[in-house]
């Protein structure tokens, strides 16, 4: 009996076994269903892709290409132009221009300075006339003189840039600020210096027309006034021998060179002075003279 209880037991393990394996794998089939449709009921979330730097076209936030826009209408450019950082770095052009032509001339008077001296300790043993001096301080001079030319030639192409980049600023809080009024004066002042130099008197005209024009204190410059009645006296000249011209050309020079000449006579000596009265005298007797020729003509 004993034993038939036990071959019994022993049958009955595993039937137990399997239905609980039979059990657990149902349960696990119908949680992975259960999970799969709630995963289809679930809305898609959205993926960004990074952009890729070799699709530029990804990058761009509109479709207007720009970079290579220049406006048609010249309104539109001015409007452009009167941005302060546009100013700005036209101003720092300009400084940046006569820095350099400044440094170009003061390299060229070192120079000078140190071949005069140099000139003055050199020790001529082998000159024996007196024309031998003379020829060789004739060509110190031929050498100091093209020294100075060469370097005021090329300084001017740096001062003509700062002068159109000073002309190009059309911010009007830059324009009134007296820094700046100082600055373009003193660009105008070695412009003209080594245009005159430079025998280009008529392009000195304009600009010092416009330099007595800054303040009261360029207006009142004497230098300004000698510079301008000498370059007129020139272009006066010039035109007389020139079979083209015309005597309206010529007359107006000739007035020009006499108003300022009274200035520059008004300024440096006053207008109670001997010698402005007697420049006086001298500029009406001129223009007394040129009159009575044309209605004789």
């Amino acid at each position: 009996m004993k034993q038939k209880i036990i071959t019994t037991y022993t049958y009955q393990i595993p039937i137990v076994i399997l239905i609980t394996i039979v059990i657990l794998l149902q349960n696990n089939i119908y949680s992975q269903q259960k999970q799969g449709a709630s995963d289809q009921e679930k809305p898609k979330e959205k993926t960004t892709e990074p952009i890729k730097e070799n699709k530029p076209w990804e990058r761009e936030v509109t479709g207007w290409r720009i970079k290579d826009y220049k406006p048609y209408i010249q309104a539109m450019k001015d409007l452009e132009n009167l941005s302060k950082e546009h100013n700005d770095n036209l101003l720092k052009l300009a400084l940046d221009e006569y820095s350099t032509g400044i440094d170009i001339l003061e390299d060229m008077e070192n120079e000078i300075l140190k071949l005069l001296e140099k000139n003055k300790n050199k020790k001529n043993l082998a000159e024996m006339w007196y024309w031998q001096e003379i020829d060789r301080k004739d060509r110190e001079r031929k050498q100091i003189a093209r020294k100075k030319y060469n370097a005021k030639r090329k300084s001017v192409t740096f001062f003509v840039k700062a002068i159109k980049n000073l002309d190009n600023i059309q911010l009007f809080k830059i324009q009134k600020d007296p820094k700046f009024i100082n600055f373009k004066a003193k660009l105008f002042q070695v412009y003209v210096s080594c245009q005159y130099d430079l025998y280009n008197y008529k392009s000195c005209i304009p600009i010092l027309e416009r330099y007595i024009e800054l303040n009261k204190k360029t207006r009142e410059d004497v230098w300004a006034y000698k510079y301008l009645s000498n370059c007129c006296a020139y272009m006066e000249a010039l035109l007389s021998k020139y079979k083209h011209s015309t005597e309206k050309q010529i007359w107006e020079y000739k007035q020009k060179k006499n108003k300022f000449m009274l200035h520059a006579a008004k300024e440096n000596f006053g207008v109670d002075s001997i010698q402005y009265k007697h420049l006086l005298e001298l500029v009406e007797r001129d223009e007394k003279k040129n009159k009575f020729l044309n209605d004789f003509q």
